[in-house]
């Protein structure tokens, strides 16, 4: 028997992969390819970067409740890409508080589906549900890339409200909540 065939009869050997927001949990397949070469490029670059100023990168799958501190320990989510820069909030399987900077990339082959209605793909979860999650818990900086058209949405938060700016896939793009650090989009697309 392939391990595959032990998978499809053995769901308890798998763990399945699901974001929980409010009372509705969604289903992650999945990631595209581009979502996935994104999401490798972004790390090296942050991560040799953000060493120097003593904090982590940290990828999906890895369980992050951003309202911990408001008392909310049901809510979690998987960041494609989060900065630890406090580690006090870092246990060995999750993330208890609101990172100081998220970022979420967009995938034409991730469907995220709220159990049991479908929700669609990636996009309205990511610039709709977790913008105003991450706004609620205190995320300082949250981005969202969108990999086919190469545009980069910056969330700075503000007086506990998001400022938003958009970037291209030509610039190099700052990070508000940790200044001198940036990333070079035409190293990323």
């Amino acid at each position: 028997m392939y391990v595959a065939e032990r998978f499809e009869t053995n769901y308890d050997l798998v763990e399945p992969r699901f974001e929980r927001i409010g009372s509705t949990e969604y289903a992650m397949s999945s990631p595209g390819y581009k979502h996935q070469i994104v999401a490798g490029r972004l790390f090296a670059q942050l991560d040799a970067k953000l060493s120097a100023h003593g904090c982590m990168t940290i990828v999906a799958p890895f369980d992050v409740h951003p309202l911990y501190d408001k008392g909310d320990e049901y809510t979690l989510v998987q960041p494609d890409i989060f900065i630890v820069c406090d580690r006090s909030k870092l246990q060995d399987n999750c993330y208890n508080g609101p990172p100081q900077f998220i970022i979420e990339i967009l995938s034409t082959n991730r469907s995220h589906e709220p159990q049991p209605s479908p929700q669609g793909e990636g996009s309205p979860l990511d610039m709709i549900t977790k913008l105003n999650l991450y706004e609620k818990a205190g995320v300082g900086e949250y981005w969202i890339i969108d990999p086919e058209t190469q545009i980069i949405s910056v969330m700075e938060l503000i007086d506990n409200r998001y400022a938003i700016r958009s970037y291209s896939g030509e610039d190099e793009v700052p990070l508000v909540t940790i200044p001198g650090c940036t990333v070079d989009f035409k190293k990323i697309f």
